[in-house]
């Protein structure tokens, strides 16, 4: 009998032992206001890494509030201040000259998948704020990986012209551009006015500057990729050229291209180089109907959970093979376009 009885009381000892490891793993997150800084196993896991990616899915109205306290927060516990964007280099541009400046003029003319809808301007607006309390030495920066998309491409060439608009040639270009923005949609030959830009800019002569530079910068990016691995290959290299200091880097970039256990995307190409193994830290963003059977689902009443995979578990372990931590949004809605 009292064999009977230890065996009962080991059995609920070990019982007891699991929910305090799946805790320790799962923590539920309120959008508006996340506190990173209380998830220690999170922390835990961040401390050594080189690179942290965030795996969105696009147009969806959490990612903002997310990804502006995830950078906030990386900030603050180990100095993260490098930003990398599914974008190129003029919409980093822009992005640099709202947080140096708090103008929304520049916010207004990112890409209009963002920029039209209400939830994308408070998180952004979060970020200037904490921004302009940074050290001159430690601000914040955003850094371009992708091709070229309008209506940044020509909304950053209008900007840095700016400074040399006295020229009758540098003002007529301007004037085109304006046009050109004030009639834009979302994509529009973005490859052919690229080589055009390059052409007009040229001629003009313009004497040697930050804004000379910054505009032979912007235009000695691609614009054009035939297909979405090209894309991958490209932020892959433009990565690589970035990165010459032991500084860290938060990624935010869809979902597809932060899948660890696909070598052909952004995550994958990465952690074949010997510098980044074992260095990068993925967080994947999974939105899920709560109506419909997943595992995902049964880990956690909670709406919204950050949850930490282990490898060794047989229904979830495949998960942890794209990457490392899943952010569970639970019937979350699309972003709101402003009327």
């Amino acid at each position: 009998m009292k064999s009977l009885s230890c065996i009962f009381l080991t059995v609920l000892f070990l019982q007891s032992f699991v929910p305090l490891y799946a805790q320790d793993a799962l923590y539920c997150l309120e959008l508006e206001q996340t506190k990173f800084e209380q998830f220690d196993v999170l922390n835990q896991d961040i401390e050594d890494k080189k690179i942290i990616l965030l795996g969105e899915h696009h147009y969806m109205a959490a990612n903002t509030p997310l990804q502006t306290d995830l950078f906030i927060h990386l900030n603050k516990q180990v100095g993260v201040r490098h930003l990398l964007i599914e974008f190129g280099r003029a919409e980093a541009y822009l992005y640099n000259q709202y947080l140096q400046t708090g103008d929304e003029k520049y916010l207004n003319k990112t890409f209009a998948g963002f920029s039209r809808y209400k939830e994308f301007f408070p998180g952004w607006r979060k970020l200037y704020a904490y921004n302009a309390g940074l050290d001159s030495g430690k601000k914040m920066v955003v850094h371009g990986l992708d091709i070229e998309r309008e209506p940044g491409l020509s909304a950053s060439m209008y900007a840095l012209l700016s400074a040399y608009e006295n020229n009758p040639s540098v003002s007529s270009l301007r004037d085109a551009i304006k046009l050109r923005l004030d009639t834009i949609g979302i994509e529009r030959d973005t490859k052919e006015y690229t080589f055009y830009l390059r052409e007009k800019i040229a001629a003009l002569s313009l004497p040697d500057g930050e804004n000379k530079k910054s505009i032979d910068y912007i235009l000695g990016n691609n614009s054009f990729f035939s297909n979405f691995m090209q894309r991958d290959k490209y932020m892959e290299q433009t990565f690589l050229e970035l990165d010459t200091t032991d500084e860290v880097y938060l990624g935010q970039f869809g979902f597809g291209h932060t899948q660890m256990n696909n070598g052909e995307y952004l995550a994958g190409l990465l952690s074949k180089h010997e510098k980044y193994q074992n260095k990068i830290l993925i967080m994947n963003m999974y939105y899920m109907d709560s109506g419909k059977a997943h595992a995902l689902n049964d880990l956690a009443d909670c709406p919204v959970f950050l949850y930490k995979f282990d490898l060794s578990d047989d229904k979830l372990g495949a998960f942890g093979e794209r990457g490392q931590w899943a952010i569970i949004l639970k019937d979350q809605k699309r972003y709101s376009q402003i009327e």
